[in-house]
């Protein structure tokens, strides 16, 4: 399909598609207009000799290059910044004490919910959430097949998520 009535035609009738699939990939929309204009450059430069069984497809494949190669040469560029853009603000080398006593309460918050479960599950929940034990070493250590073991981690979570939510709920 690589002549110029067609690729002229593909162009009417597929660039807002591709272009909105372009941002649902990250692309800004001005990135997306430029990104499918340059896979239609690519798919003419491409070739009549060289056959493409999918159009749509093969222009999706090189949006996604192209975003990718953009996001790379943007991660590799180093900004230049002058130095009297640059806000700097006093850091303050320790919280205040409200901050301090907010974060105490939080924690003793958490550990009060995480005290609140059951003591298999709870034992399940801290191995893996807070001592970063795999699911093979709790398995090993406790006895437990992987499915419990599974099941006591999905349960720690929707218990304390019940009992933040019941606790939110109260505070309001």
């Amino acid at each position: 399909m690589n002549d110029h009535r067609n690729i002229g035609s593909l162009f009417r009738g597929h660039a807002g598609m591709l272009r909105a699939y372009a941002q649902a990939k990250g692309a800004s929309r001005e990135e997306a207009e430029e990104v499918v204009q340059e896979a239609f450059v690519r798919l003419q430069n491409y070739g009549p000799q060289k056959k493409i069984q999918n159009d749509i497809a093969f222009l999706r494949t090189i949006i996604v290059n192209l975003i990718r190669d953009g996001f790379r040469k943007k991660r590799n560029i180093v900004s230049e910044l002058e130095y009297d853009d640059v806000i700097f603000e006093a850091v303050q080398p320790t919280p205040d004490q409200e901050a301090t006593l907010d974060a105490k309460q939080s924690l003793r918050r958490v550990l009060k919910d995480i005290g609140g479960l059951p003591p298999i599950t709870r034992e399940v929940f801290v191995r893996y959430r807070l001592e970063r034990e795999t699911y093979d070493e709790i398995v090993a250590s406790t006895g437990l097949t992987l499915a419990v073991v599974r099941r006591h981690l999905r349960d720690g979570i929707i218990l304390l998520n019940e009992a933040r939510r019941k606790r939110d709920t109260l505070d309001r």
